[in-house]
């Protein structure tokens, strides 16, 4: 008996496995209150107001018009407007918490050492997407709290502890961005 015609038993055999994918998300229904809660926060959060102003400011990355995160400064950004903000490509030196919305602390840069705390460096384009966002829109020496829904953070999957369609809550400090701030051959 030969086995070559036995190609037309792969397509059924396919189209069943696939069909069985296409159900009701059951793997991601026990998320289903945790992304709702999610959303709200994000809605209350948009409708937070500081005397008679938003608290947060909606930035859209011209980029991705697919999602906005919402930012609020925590220093004066008069005092650093006219300081270096980085590119997409930038080598930046950041302090960072991250929360989620219970307020559970989910990582941080601030780690003491002997030195002092610790500084994340990284390039926005190696980041997140909602970080990279952020961090873009940030000058040297900028202070802020970025809320990021899940779809500008770690999506429907989650990563280690931060679960699936988890709204990310960063306090993120832009201490420098040392290529920029050095010229080779000069101190």
């Amino acid at each position: 008996m030969k086995f070559k015609n036995f190609g037309f038993l792969a397509l059924p055999a396919m189209l069943f496995v696939m069909s069985s994918c296409l159900g009701d998300d059951e793997e991601y229904s026990d998320y289903k209150e945790w992304r709702q809660e999610n959303l709200t926060y994000i809605e209350n959060a948009k409708a937070e107001t500081v005397d008679g102003k938003s608290k947060y400011e909606s930035i859209t990355p011209s980029w991705d018009k697919s999602f906005s995160i919402l930012m609020q400064w925590h220093n004066d950004r008069s005092k650093t407007a006219n300081n270096l903000s980085p590119l997409d490509n930038s080598t930046c030196n950041v302090k960072y918490i991250l929360k989620n919305i219970e307020g559970d602390t989910i990582d941080s840069s601030y780690k003491l050492t002997e030195h002092g705390d610790s500084i994340f460096q990284c390039q926005p384009t190696g980041l997140i997407t909602g970080f990279w966002t952020a961090l873009t829109n940030m000058h040297v020496g900028d202070s802020v709290t970025a809320i990021l829904p899940y779809t500008a953070g770690y999506g429907i999957m989650g990563s280690g502890t931060v679960l699936p369609y988890s709204t990310l809550i960063f306090g993120i400090k832009l201490v420098s961005i040392p290529s920029f701030e050095t010229i080779p051959g000069r101190q």
